[in-house]
């Protein structure tokens, strides 16, 4: 299995998951999947409707909210925040490294925890966003 990186009590991220993994994923105590990663960005990667239908039957909420690399967006943001709070047990959130679902979890956290805190539980998952602090500054202002 992939390497879990953990940002909060209840969000976690990793890279692309594969149909094969869902197992360990609910053994872990995951109830949700957000995938971040848009279809088609690489040979060999599974479609979201075909690991949605798995992670499903498998007693496991799925969400698809794709983003491109370098393309957030407020509606995405929202996206996210809400899909946080509604789940009903922890998430694991991935993409092709985790990065973008670690970019997406700053930014729908920011304005609550604030920018040193957000930087600060991504480093310590093993997730460098320190280049994405003046965009998290600029949006907790808003």
């Amino acid at each position: 299995m992939t390497q879990i990186n953990k940002l909060s009590d209840n969000i976690s991220v990793c890279m692309q998951i594969f149909p094969e993994q869902l197992d360990f994923i609910k053994e872990q105590g995951f109830t949700t999947i957000i995938n971040n990663r848009p279809d088609m960005e690489k040979p060999g990667q599974p479609f979201a409707g075909d690991i949605e239908k798995l992670a499903r039957e498998a007693g496991l909420e799925y969400v698809h909210l794709p983003m491109q690399p370098g393309q957030i967006t407020p509606e995405l943001i929202a996206a996210m925040a809400e899909v946080f709070s509604k789940a009903e047990g922890p998430i694991l959130a991935h993409c092709a490294s985790g990065m973008r679902s670690t970019i997406l979890w700053c930014f729908a956290n920011v304005k609550e925890m604030g920018v040193d805190a957000v930087i600060d539980a991504a480093t310590n998952a093993g997730m460098d966003v320190e280049k994405i602090r003046p965009a998290l500054t600029g949006y907790a202002a808003q």
